[in-house]
């Protein structure tokens, strides 16, 4: 069951009739597109537990420090978490593999989280395992690509971005308990 081996930052009560688990990478044109629809689909649907677990891919020059920072920001505050990845998203063309480093840095303190600590926290062997662990569980339900969602376990992918299709979905998976 992949919602027992999920690690990353949740939202949403977790004894919700749906589960959904988002496979993205803060890199990714495709997650960035998607995020809108996703936010839409949890404010509107609060009865979902919505898991986001980091997958760079390798083709992404910055994407695996850009998890990294989300995961040390995500362990120091979940709050500030959501916000992040939302201006990392916001800030993707700006953010190079030269200045990565620094424009994480500074979206992590926008949020009130210490910096510093993020950074810290960013360079260490840990939080790479961390990384690979949720890469590896990605790879062991088979994502290949991101975004890649799962709905009460099933991949369904982003559907095109259409809030009307993944709302059926849930509505679905609520009712098929």
């Amino acid at each position: 069951m992949l919602d027992k081996k999920v690690t990353g930052p949740a939202r949403g009560p977790a004894s919700a009739p749906v589960a959904i688990v988002e496979f993205s990478d803060l890199q990714c044109p495709h997650c960035k597109e998607a995020a809108p629809t996703i936010e839409r689909l949890l404010t509107e649907n609060p009865n979902i537990h919505f898991v986001f677990q980091n997958f760079p891919l390798p083709m992404h020059n910055w994407a695996m420090k850009g998890a990294e920072y989300a995961d040390c920001v995500g362990r120091a505050s979940n709050d500030a978490f959501w916000k992040f990845i939302a201006a990392v998203y916001a800030a993707q063309s700006d953010i190079t593999a030269e200045n990565a480093d620094q424009k994480l840095t500074e979206l992590a303190e926008t949020f009130g989280v210490n910096a510093k600590d993020v950074a810290g926290c960013a360079a260490k062997p840990e939080t790479q395992a961390r990384v690979e662990q949720s890469i590896n569980l990605g790879k062991s339900v088979d994502v290949n690509a991101t975004p890649t969602l799962f709905i009460n376990g099933r991949p369904v992918g982003v559907n095109g971005n259409n809030y009307d299709v993944l709302k059926q979905i849930v509505d679905f998976a609520a009712n098929d308990k």
